[in-house]
């Protein structure tokens, strides 16, 4: 969520399957998760701009919204500018409201699931109890993949890997430097691209222009 002009959510402006990946890994990080209201069922509304100030005082800010956009090429034309929603109107106000009724919508309550899924997974696997500071460790294992480790020093049993683009391979996790070396391999254990999420099933990264987060448990990869 952003200063936009218009309030877009993530889900609006990225693809389904970039938000999903992006989604899973947020409940993953060793930070605190912070949601926003109604982001883990990627609600369509938007979130605008609004106040409800005196008529002069909000005139001013009326003009003041205006001007802070007026700068961005977006924005060049006088008529798109004067789009923005006004923050002192009440319909700015009320199309910033959840509309609860979208959770009965497959498409709402897959991406519900997934937050769901992925946060219980946090709480109960062994590997995220720990909160010192080296139960992780994150690094690059290929083009545009970037792999989080959790665990202890020396048996990180635990990966996360986040692929930023799409179109990649499985990446071989015998590359990565914090693996250990025996000879269990790599499961999957859950994926942002699951059906039940809404995704296409495919565990791999193979799909372009999306975010796949992929969880996998054990030890090493047998390519």
């Amino acid at each position: 969520m952003g200063n936009r002009a218009f309030g877009e959510r993530l889900g609006q402006v990225a693809s389904p399957a970039a938000y999903r990946a992006a989604s899973a890994l947020l409940c993953l990080v060793p930070e605190t998760p912070m949601l926003f209201m109604g982001q883990e069922w990627s609600a369509s509304t938007p979130f605008q701009f609004f106040t409800d100030h005196n008529p002069e005082l909000g005139a001013l800010i009326t003009q003041g919204r205006r001007k802070e956009f007026r700068h961005f090429a977006a924005f060049s034309d006088p008529a798109r500018l004067a789009e923005i929603p006004d923050p002192q109107e009440a319909s700015t106000f009320a199309n910033s409201k959840l509309r609860w009724e979208e959770l009965r919508e497959e498409k709402h309550a897959q991406v519900l699931l997934l937050y769901q899924e992925f946060l219980r997974l946090r709480r109960t696997h062994p590997a995220f109890r720990t909160r010192a500071r080296d139960n992780f460790i994150a690094t690059k294992i290929d083009d545009n993949v970037v792999a989080l480790f959790f665990g202890e020093p020396g048996r990180y049993d635990l990966a996360v890997l986040i692929d930023l683009i799409g179109g990649h391979e499985m990446p071989n996790l015998d590359l990565a430097r914090f693996t250990p070396d025996d000879e269990r391999d790599w499961h999957p254990l859950l994926s942002s691209n699951e059906e039940r999420f809404g995704g296409s099933g495919q565990t791999l990264f193979a799909e372009p222009n999306t975010l796949v987060l992929t969880l996998v448990e054990g030890r090493r990869v047998r390519n």
